[in-house]
Formats: structure tokens, sequence, C-alpha cells
């Protein structure tokens, strides 16, 4: 997206990519790896972690907010996760038309664009139960 004045361009932004630089939203983009099934980017969401040293996401958050001074956690941490999960799939829809269009670099590409509909789909799920 470009933005404009009268005196000319102000900024260009790559939605997907840009927050801007907010904690939360960086830190939900993080804890993602806990909501994604596997086979959809490095997804955890479903596999039994016990015992293999990774904490569940609700204590790795916790550990995240008495590490950053959060006493009350972090309210409407689902928004966070909800938004990343749609910027995900913007990313990966991106990726998977490169791959339509025969200029994807990546030989990854393939599988990547078709995480976009497990994520996207993961994404509305969390967002409905915000509401």
């Amino acid at each position: 997206m470009q933005v404009s004045s009268p005196d000319g361009i102000l900024a260009v932004l790559d939605w997907e990519l840009s927050t801007l630089g907010h904690p939360l939203a960086d830190f939900a983009y993080h804890c993602m790896t806990w909501y994604l099934p596997p086979g959809a980017g490095r997804g955890l969401g479903g596999v039994d972690i016990t015992g293999s040293g990774i904490p569940s996401v609700k204590e790795y958050i916790a550990r995240y907010c008495e590490r950053s001074g959060r006493a009350d956690g972090i309210p409407n941490f689902e928004f966070y996760m909800a938004f990343n999960m749609f910027r995900m799939a913007g990313i990966l829809q991106g990726i998977m038309k490169r791959v339509v269009d025969g200029t994807a670099a990546s030989a990854q590409a393939m599988a990547m664009g078709k995480s976009t509909r497990p994520i996207a789909e993961q994404g509305w799920a969390v967002a409905r139960a915000i509401a």
C-alpha cells in the first residue's frame, strides 16, 4: 500500500509484514507454533509435548509476562493471535501466487503455499472464539 500526500509519497507498506513493532503482536507471532497443527508451518498444535522440555503455551506466556513485568497477563491475547494467523495466511497466499506464476524462489514454496488455508481457518476459529 502506498500512502501519499500532496507533497509526495509518505510511506510504502507491505501490510502482511508490517506491524508497528508492537511487542504483543510480535510475541503472538512467535506463539503461533503452539496453535498451528503439524504440517501448517512448524506447528505443535495437538502434539503431546509432555516431557519434551517444551513448555505449554500457557507456561510460555506466563514466563514472558513474568520477565516483561506484565502482572495482569496479556489481555486480549487471542486478538493478537488471530491477527498474526491472518497475516501469515496473507504471506503464504503470496508465496502460492509465486508458485503458480513460476517465480517462487524456494524449493519449499509449494508446501508453504498449501499451508494458507489451514492457517486462515485456524485464525478464523480463534477470531470466532473472541466474539
